[in-house]
């Protein structure tokens, strides 16, 4: 799986890179705030920031583009709370950190002097970098008792340190300089080795500015 994902990333960065003299490239700083969730989960926030680049291609029809990124990027998430004897709770509560590596293929359309609307869409592959999971007890009455149950999650093999998934962004472009935008991403991958329903659903809002 790993090398098919990697194989796959390889293959469609070339692809982008295929005729860079016939396209306009800029690049530019992104951020924004992420709201992960499971299946399984509680969603919880998280944030992701890096760069972006843009390849405008003058050859196809007018307003179509890809872009790419290279972004650090959190994708927090909570258990359910379960029960045990004595009326004592656990949940475990971690926020992985990725590499995120989204390639898109978008159109924008001109709707003014200095604004345009933009949709695009494509895959993303995410490496784990680093992560703790921590394990909550409560007792009503008593204080929580936390304790760290993986001090990087991927190195000791909790979560799988490839996931990767497909997502949209739309939005808005002002003066070819300022992009606002939201999307969503939907996980291919299971995230968590023991439970199957643990694939990311992702709402993400994004602000880049592109030099």
């Amino acid at each position: 799986m790993k090398k098919k994902i990697l194989f796959t990333l390889v293959m469609t960065v070339s692809l982008l890179c295929v005729g860079v003299q016939a396209q306009e490239f800029r690049y530019g700083l992104s951020g924004g705030y992420n709201y992960n969730s499971t299946k399984e989960s509680i969603s919880r926030s998280g944030f992701h920031a890096g760069l972006k680049g843009e390849y405008a291609f003058r050859e196809a029809a007018k307003g179509l583009y890809a872009d790419m990124g290279l972004m650090i990027s959190s994708y927090g998430w909570k258990s359910v709370p379960y029960y045990v004897m004595n009326e004592r709770t656990y949940e475990y509560e971690s926020t992985p950190y990725y590499l995120h590596i989204p390639i898109h293929l978008g159109y924008k359309l001109k709707v003014g002097r200095n604004v345009s609307l933009f949709l695009d869409a494509g895959p993303y592959f995410n490496v784990g970098l680093f992560g703790q999971m921590k394990q909550i007890a409560s007792l009503p009455g008593e204080q929580d008792i936390v304790t760290v149950a993986s001090h990087n999650m991927f190195k000791e093999g909790v979560m799988p340190r490839f996931d990767w998934g497909v997502g949209f962004r739309a939005g808005l472009e002002i003066a070819r300089h300022v992009q606002i935008a939201i999307g969503y991403d939907w996980g291919m991958t299971k995230t968590y080795q023991h439970n199957p329903d643990t694939k990311f659903r992702t709402f993400v809002a994004s602000l880049t500015y592109y030099f």
